[in-house]
This record gives C-alpha cells, structure tokens and sequence, in this order.
C-alpha cells in the first residue's frame, strides 16, 4: 500500500479520535449526572429529548471533523499518492538521499486518444506499478506524489545511481500498461535537505527543457461553446456510434497504366439526429470519451461487409487510429474479422498518418511488419508533410505513399516538381506504389502521369461515390459465377 494511504488512513483515524473521546467522555459525565443519583431510573420525555440532542450533536461533531480532514487530505486525487505540498512535508521529515521526477511524456496524446477516464484509471495503475516495484527492490513506503498531471514525484533513501538503475529498470518493465505504450522520462537530484520547493523546480524544469522543441507561439482566444449544444453533439455522437451509423464515401483511384480504376480510398462520415457530421468535428469528442477502438472496430466491420460484395480485383484504402493499430487486442480481432469472412488480405490498405514521429519507432514498425506479414497493405497518408514521413519509410518497407495536396496543387512551382520527382523516384526504386491526390486538372494528371506517378485521385478523375453506387458498378461477378 502507498505510503501516502497510510499516512492519510492514521491522519484521519487520529482526527476521528480526537472529536469522539471528547465527546463520548462528555456523553458519560451527562449520563452521569441524569441518572447516577438514583438507581431507580425512569427517563422522562424532557430527558430523552436531551439525550437524543447530545447524541446527534456528538454524531454531527465527528463528522463535521472527518469532513474537514477529507478536505485538507495528503492524497491527489486521481493517483492516491502525495500532494505536491504533502510530498514536500513528508521529505523534510525523513530527509531521504534523492529526489526524482518521473514523467509522462505523451500523456496529453494519451487523453487525446483514449479520454479522462481511462487517462485517469492509468495514472493511479502507474502509480501503483511504481509502488510494488519499488517495494520489491526493498524500498518500501518510498515517498510517491504528483507534481503535475504528468510528473510523478519520488523521494528514495538510495544513492544517484541506483536511482537511476532502478527507475530504468521501471521503465523497461511497464512500456506498456492497460494496452497503453508510454513514454517515460526521468530526472534525479541528490536531496541536500536545504529547499525541497527549490530542488523539485529544478528537477520539472529539466524535464521542460527536453520538451522545449515546440515552437512558441502568440497566445490565442478560446471561445467557450454553448455547454448545451455541446452534450447535444456527444450524445448525438454516441447514440450514432451505438447504431452503426456511419457512412462511406468511396474516392477512385485511378491506376495510370491500365487507366482502370481498382482502388478506392474511403471517408467516413457519421449520421446523427442532428445531420451528417464530420470527422473533423466527431473525432476528438471520440477520442476524448475513450470511444476511439470502438469507433475503428465499426469501420473495419463494415469495411469487410463492403469488401465482401464487390469484385476481387477492387481494394479498400482506409484511415485506422495508429492507438487501435497499436492495441495487440484490437488489432487480433481485426485479424480474426478478416479472415473469418474470408477475404484476400491484400485487399485491406491501412492509411497511416501521423506529424511526428512515434517515441517507440521500433515498436510500432514491429506491429506494423505484423501486420503486413498477414498480406494487409500499409500506406503513408499525406506524404511529405512533416519530417516523420521520411524517419518512417528509412525504417520501413511500406506498400503505397500518398503524397500530399500541396503536391498537386503547387506541380507548377519548380522546386515543389522537383522534390515531387525525386519522391516518385524514390518510390521505384524501393517498389513502393505512389498516389497523387485531388487531381483536379488535365495538366495536372498528364504533369503527374509524366513523372511516373501510379494513381491519380481527384474530381479530375471521378467524383465520389457512395455504396450503392459502388456496388452496382463493381458487382461480385465470381460469386454470382458460383
């Protein structure tokens, strides 16, 4: 148990009995005086009134105590470890020989992706990990508390470097908890015992200065919505997620040496009582609900509902949360779905896309290698608009890239064509199948066709379609065959 659940546990025991011996030694000199003097006891109704006051008085007055200590507790919380004020009272009482900082580098990304609830379920499993890990290298009731929403606070009575030993063997041994990889950091200062509140901030602003590679940036107004339409939204959401409600809208791609179109890139849309919404306006309330799997399971479902009753030559491009891809549980159930309906793997394209590049690289191109190993094609999704794009294709064989608009939209610019050129280019020579999207214009689809480019997509090329449309025009002709 954590040393700071203990600690509150005797506070609060410790204030119940201050209030109730008083009181109870008060109730006794009062019994006392009411019925002591004569053995021949016969309460009246003025006497129980009195006791049944003293009573409840006494009753009220504990609480009353117990609900003062609740309010000045030792614990956060979310985590159950020490405040941040706690920690610091508790350190300069037993003066241990380190201080430390652990934190959570993508934990703002966690709660983007799996929402407060789980984010907070997680944190309190950290804290706790942490805690029968350091008990089981003999460090028990080690001071733990929270400085931050994602820095842990750790007071140690071990030298610097078994610190650093321990805590990294931490770190090795929980990567990943509740299916949730995390990114670790840690700062460890020796504990001179003169200014805790000095140490801590030098500790925290160490940690700052690993992060400091964003760019600043002028403070900006947030306009709060109106809270009503707001849960009008969620629920709209949720109900829509609760019944299937999604629907696909099917773009061509059109192969440049056949000029026949077998491949479509699919957006999602979902309808609600409100209307179609947008993923750019359903996604982060998804997200934030902790309905993200849910919500990729529905796609992958009803993708292979669709896969199922169109011709085999024709494949499906689609977006999956890299979270989803990356939970072992969701990604064997979409395995599983696949291969129950009995579909050729190749025919599935996961779109992948993400700004920067993942802080456990190794790890996720060992799911994504699972993956492809199955036959399932992976496609870089807007090529080319950040620096991860390439840390990513040096480390990995990917099937497609789609290059981004801009690359289109700009084919006229010279500089742009060039880099656009040596992409393709590169894309031969490592068999990797290239796609330029919203094609719009005949110069730009012969420009594109030119330089070797192997799908085009755009209104230059197709409309979008919706599933019926799909079906008619690619109807399943070997299972009519049969």
């Amino acid at each position: 148990m954590l040393l700071s659940t203990l600690l509150e546990r005797e506070r609060r025991f410790k204030i119940a009995l201050r209030a109730g011996i008083p009181a109870l030694v008060f109730i006794g000199v009062i019994l006392y005086i009411v019925f002591a003097k004569d053995m021949n006891i016969n309460v009246s109704i003025r006497e129980s009134l009195i006791m049944a006051g003293i009573v409840f008085t006494t009753i009220y007055f504990i609480y009353f105590m117990l609900e003062l200590a609740t309010k000045g507790t030792l614990l956060d919380n979310e985590t159950d470890g020490f405040t941040p004020n706690a920690f610091i009272e508790a350190v300069k009482k037993h003066k241990p020989k380190t201080i430390s900082i652990l934190a959570i580098k993508n934990l703002n990304t966690i709660n983007n992706n799996y929402g407060t609830k789980a984010t907070n379920k997680l944190l309190q499993n950290i804290i706790q990990s942490l805690d029968i890990f350091l008990e089981q290298h003999n460090l028990s009731n080690t001071i733990i508390g929270r400085y931050s929403s994602s820095e842990f606070l750790l007071a140690l009575d071990k030298d610097s470097q078994d610190v650093e030993h321990i805590l990294t063997n931490f770190i090795q041994n929980y990567k990943e908890i509740q299916k949730i990889e995390l990114d670790y950091y840690f700062s460890i200062l020796i504990n001179n015992n003169d200014n805790i509140e000095k140490s801590i901030l030098r500790l925290h602003n160490s940690i700052d200065r690993d992060n400091c590679n964003v760019k600043k940036t002028k403070a900006k107004k947030t306009i709060l919505k109106d809270s009503k339409k707001e849960q009008q939204l969620e629920n709209a959401i949720t109900s829509a997620l609760t019944q299937d409600s999604i629907i696909f809208t099917f773009r061509p791609l059109q192969n440049t040496k056949t000029n026949k179109i077998d491949i479509y890139t699919i957006s999602v849309k979902l309808k609600t009582t409100i209307g179609e919404i947008l993923p750019r306006t359903y996604l982060p309330i998804i997200n934030r609900l902790g309905f993200g799997q849910t919500y990729d399971m529905l796609i992958v479902k009803q993708i292979v509902k669709t896969i199922s009753q169109i011709d085999d030559n024709i494949s499906l491009s689609f977006n999956l949360s890299p979270y989803s891809l990356r939970n072992k549980l969701f990604l064997q159930k979409t395995l599983d779905i696949i291969e129950l309906a009995d579909i050729e793997p190749s025919r599935f394209i996961i779109e992948i896309y993400e700004q920067n590049t993942y802080h456990n690289l190794n790890s996720y191109l060992n799911t994504l290698n699972d993956i492809r190993s199955t036959g399932i094609r992976i496609c870089i999704d807007n090529f080319g608009t950040s620096n991860s794009s390439l840390d990513y294709i040096k480390y990995f064989k990917f099937d497609m890239i789609q290059f981004d608009r801009d690359f289109t939209t700009n084919i006229d610019d010279s500089n742009n064509l060039m880099l656009l050129n040596s992409f393709i280019k590169m894309g031969k020579k490592l068999n990797i199948i290239t796609i330029a999207k919203w094609v719009d214009k005949d110069e730009q689809k012969d420009k594109l066709t030119n330089l070797g480019i192997n799908y085009l997509q755009g209104f230059g090329i197709s409309k979008p379609i919706n599933i019926n449309q799909l079906i008619i025009t690619h109807t399943h002709t070997q299972k009519d065959s049969e």
